[in-house]
Order: C-alpha cells, then structure tokens, then sequence
C-alpha cells in the first residue's frame, strides 16, 4: 500500500489489522478518472488507512477530513501523516452515519469504502442525500463489492461506475447536479 502520485509519491503507507484498504490499482484509477486535486475539500469517511484521502492531499487538496470510529484507524493515519503538514487535516473518531447528519459544510470529493458487510448501503446513501456534506458540485466516490446491489435515494444520481474484479466503484453527484465539471478534471 502506497502513494500513488504527488508531492508525497512512493510512501508506503500502514495499513491497521482488520481493514481492507483500497488497492493500489482500483485508487490509481479512481484518481487517473478523478485528475487533480489542488485546492479541493475532501473527506474520507470510514477512513481506515487514510489511503484514499493521503492520495488526495498528496495531489494538491487544501483539506483533508478522515471519518472512522476505530481509534486504531486514526492513529494509523496520524501515523502515515508523519513528516508531512498537518495542518489541514481533521481527524474525527465518529459513526459515518452521525458525522454526515452533523456535518454543516460541504467537501468537494467525498471518498466512502465502507465495511462491506457491516453498512446498510441504503442507510449510507440515504444519510449522505441529506446530508450538508454533499454539496451541489461535490462527487460521492463509494466503493462496494459486486455482491451489493442497491438503489439510489431520488436525492442522488448514479454518473458513472467502473468495476475492477470484485470492487466496483460508483461515481455519484445530487440529483440536480452534472458530472465533473472542468475545474474538476483539470
């Protein structure tokens, strides 16, 4: 497990015992659809290693907001923030589901890889169509496993979804909203 690209390239990060991180080529290609990062909010719920927003901050993010209710989890992260500045990040040790209720800003890119077989995809996107951290230009990046199927609340839109092996991942916006614009593929 490593960063792919950016300032930070080539880190290997720690993975916490119990967690399925992100793999390195399912992340390389989220970020190659992605493109930059520079000076976007992001938050990555049900963080874990912090793979997903590392990779983010080590593109350019202006912040980082890591979610988990694993205590080991945030350390993790604080340990693979090491060496870096720290300064724009958050660490919140809380349900997903209660920082998403709670939330009064929103991210830019949301990065969600929830424990497949511990989260009610229908609770998670019905929380996250309410929520304020899903603004009207932010991308949802939710990870799931081709087992999971489920439906969008009519508050969001499926815009794109690419599978990998066994992970798919679904590119999802609000409803009203349209896909990545131009200062998102930049």
């Amino acid at each position: 497990m490593r960063i792919i690209s950016g300032s930070w390239r080539g880190q290997t990060l720690k993975v916490p015992a119990q967690v399925r991180p992100t793999a390195d080529r399912v992340k390389e290609a989220i970020f190659s659809i992605l493109g930059n990062a520079g000076d976007l909010k992001v938050l990555d719920l049900y963080a874990g290693s912090g793979a997903l927003g590392l990779e983010a901050l080590s593109r350019g993010a202006r912040r980082a907001q890591f979610v988990d209710l694993s205590r080991r989890a945030l350390a993790t992260i604080k340990d693979n923030l090491r060496g870096h500045d720290s300064s724009n990040v958050i660490l919140s040790q809380q349900d997903a589901l209660e920082f998403l209720r709670k939330a009064k800003q929103p991210f830019d890119w949301i990065f969600c890889d929830p424990p497949y077989h511990k989260v009610s995809y229908l609770r998670l996107l019905q929380a996250i169509g309410k929520s304020e951290a899903l603004g009207a230009d932010s991308l949802l990046i939710l990870e799931s496993d081709r087992f999971h199927t489920f439906e969008l609340p009519p508050t969001l839109q499926a815009i794109d979804r690419r599978k990998f092996g066994d992970t798919i991942i679904h590119f999802i916006k609000r409803a009203a909203a349209g896909f990545l614009d131009d200062k998102r593929r930049a």
